[in-house]
């Protein structure tokens, strides 16, 4: 009975030893860990850099294609003003009438403006008072008649795109002149000659 007790002892004793084996946590290399940890962090960012150059690259090229073919648009829209010059050319060598030749070059100018308007471009206003945001002085000249301000003659034209400012007017502005006081005589810093009689 001795025996079989001691036995029993010793085989659950080495279950024990089995079981507290399988509960030892595997000690792992943190320097091992720190180093699959950087090669998947490097890898990740190889791979967004990789797909962020092929991003700036389309973008790149749609830009380039819708810009070329917008001048397309705004060159296909222009030549029937060449083919009006061609034109004009022409009928400028057959006829020396002046009045004809002007006619000509208006329906040109008004033919080449509503192409442009139609690709959003305004000319800006000068019948205002100067604004520096729209318009660019190269001379004031001093006025009774006009306000301080006021746009008094242009000497080019300005034009936006698409709200954007694109070339200033180039103007002549109004500065008031100041009308000096009137006074008389300064009596405030002569005596009066009759008040040095009187004494």
């Amino acid at each position: 009975m001795a025996n079989d007790e001691t036995n029993d002892t010793e085989h659950a004793g080495s279950k024990e030893g089995c079981g507290s084996d399988e509960k030892v946590p595997q000690i792992q290399d943190p320097v091992s860990e720190l180093e699959r940890r950087i090669e998947d962090l490097t890898d990740t960012l190889l791979r967004l850099q990789a797909d962020f150059d092929n991003y700036k690259k389309r973008v790149a090229k749609e830009w380039n294609e819708r810009a070329r073919t917008a001048t397309e648009g705004l060159v296909r829209d222009l030549l029937p003003v060449l083919d009006t010059f061609d034109k004009a050319f022409e009928d400028t060598q057959k006829t020396d009438d002046a009045v004809h030749d002007r006619k000509g070059l208006e329906g040109i100018h008004r033919q080449l403006l509503q192409i442009i308007q139609r690709q959003g471009l305004r000319e800006i206003r000068t019948d205002c008072r100067f604004d520096p945001f729209e318009h660019e002085a190269l001379m004031r000249a001093e006025s009774e008649d006009a306000d301080d301000g006021k746009i008094l003659e242009v000497y080019q034209k300005g034009y936006s795109l698409g709200g954007k400012v694109i070339r200033p007017a180039k103007v002549k502005v109004a500065k008031r002149t100041e009308l000096a006081e009137i006074t008389g005589p300064d009596n405030d810093n002569h005596d009066n000659p009759d008040d040095e009689k009187s004494e």
